[in-house]
């Protein structure tokens, strides 16, 4: 990483500093990984520094993934489900991922982190929640390694499921004290809380239909003298719903409050069927939400409360959610699909452009305990930003630059920066040989698509 970094040339700078400010003719210069100083206009006079040509780009921060399951995209587009809803498809997808190794995940994390990379994404969490008994103890330690090789900043969410069922079966589970040892050997090992980290570990029970009250109580508890933020889903189907009702007595929010789940460091996945109560819950306690827009179109599975939860207080960020879901990991394509999903439903004012970066990038940040270092373009904040080509095909003769961006069909990045290092140079991933890459995920894919008829 060179010690200064003079990014040039940039069209339009979207800050989301506090007053939104977009400066045209801009630049940035970075000194160790930190911003030092923004302007526009005449460049500052700089002795050995990296350059980097904007070529009238359009720069926003870098964007925050806030749910994934990067393992999936070794499913994508699995035909014996594609057509399914989500409890239907969970119970025929995991029948995959029975001997799944750490090569497996080390593989579709680099895949994963190198679409989200292109997209405009600088750090991304994995909530990954399958540890096949008969499988590594580390195997959450292969993401990591991933992310580490690809240069991004990465979340690893030590999923865990401790009661089977028809969907999670038997070899697909682990006791409590087996999940709370890894828990906190993943956090020893890898939780860094400095300004600029580049990893960081959350816990993160699957389901309250997959994890007792026990298993939410004793993560938390576990997770919060180290500031370990907390992760799950809820809300995503009426039907889990409903089946929380019959099983459990509860529906899930106030079942997971009951076992010391509420607080500002939890944030759940989807969050489409709150009730106007749990809401007002979620509110109070500044608890977020991962909004997965693609992912809940593709089940069908609803559409995100997203007003009324951010006029309320309650961060809603995006996910791109597990690549079998999805069935791709675009950032940019993630946010245009919040804002025009909410529109589908409220009207065509219901989320602006600005607002739908506001989710991908500071909202991102907040849920992820980052505010502090990341989610704008400021003096003192990492150096992480996406520059964008000004135009492309599908954006050519657009009346605003930044509205295109999000109105136009979703382009990739020309620049990718993070921590002040590039990663991604005229639209190419640096230091990593992109069709080796696939050649070696496509094969793994196959090898995994070939086990699901032996392991039914």
């Amino acid at each position: 990483m060179p010690k200064r970094l003079l990014i040039k040339n940039l069209g339009h700078l979207v800050t989301m500093n506090s007053s939104r400010e977009v400066l045209e003719g801009a630049w940035i210069v970075a000194e160790d990984g930190r911003i030092k100083s923004i302007g526009s206009g005449r460049l500052p006079r700089l002795a050995d520094a990296q350059v980097v040509d904007g070529r009238e780009g359009i720069a926003t921060p870098g964007m925050i993934n806030t749910h994934h399951h990067m393992f999936q995209n070794l499913a994508r587009a699995f035909k014996p489900i594609s057509n399914l809803p989500l409890l239907p498809w969970l119970a025929g997808h995991i029948p995959l991922w029975r001997h799944f190794t750490p090569d497996d995940l080390f593989i579709a994390t680099q895949v994963a982190l190198a679409e989200l990379m292109l997209t405009g994404c600088t750090l991304s969490s994995d909530h990954h929640y399958v540890f096949p008994r008969d499988g590594a103890t580390d195997l959450l330690d292969a993401g990591f390694a991933a992310a580490e090789e690809m240069g991004c900043r990465y979340v690893g969410c030590r999923g865990s499921v401790n009661l089977p069922s028809e969907i999670m079966p038997e070899w697909s589970t682990q006791d409590t004290d087996t999940i709370l040892a890894d828990c906190d050997r993943l956090r020893a090992k890898f939780h860094d809380l400095s300004h600029g980290s580049m990893h960081q570990v959350a816990f993160a029970p699957c389901t309250v239909f997959g994890c007792d009250g026990d298993l939410y109580r004793e993560t938390a508890r576990l997770a919060r003298p180290y500031k370990v933020r907390l992760h799950t889903h809820c809300g995503e189907t009426i039907a889990e719903n409903q089946e929380a009702v019959r099983s459990l007595k509860s529906r899930p929010l106030p079942y997971m409050a009951r076992h010391e789940w509420e607080g500002d460091d939890i944030w759940v996945a989807h969050g489409i069927h709150f009730t106007d109560k749990e809401v007002g819950h979620l509110n109070r306690h500044q608890m977020g939400v991962a909004h997965c827009p693609v992912s809940n179109m593709r089940l069908g599975s609803g559409v995100c409360r997203v007003q009324d939860l951010r006029k309320g207080g309650s961060p809603v960020s995006l996910g791109v959610d597990g690549s079998a879901s999805n069935d791709s990991g675009h950032m940019l394509n993630e946010a245009r699909m919040a804002m025009l999903l909410t529109r589908a439903v409220h009207g065509a004012d219901a989320v602006t452009p600005e607002q739908a970066l506001e989710m991908a990038t500071l909202e991102g940040a907040r849920n992820l305990g980052r505010l502090h270092d990341l989610g704008s373009i400021e003096v003192g904040k990492a150096c992480d930003l996406a520059i964008f080509p000004k135009e492309d095909l599908f954006s050519s003769g657009a009346h605003d630059a930044v509205h295109g961006l999000l109105l136009c069909h979703p382009r990739n990045v020309d620049t990718l920066v993070i921590q002040g290092n590039v990663r991604v140079s005229e639209g190419q991933l640096v230091g990593v040989e992109l069709p080796v890459l696939l050649e070696k995920h496509a094969r793994t894919a196959r090898r995994i698509h070939r086990s699901h008829s032996i392991t039914q």
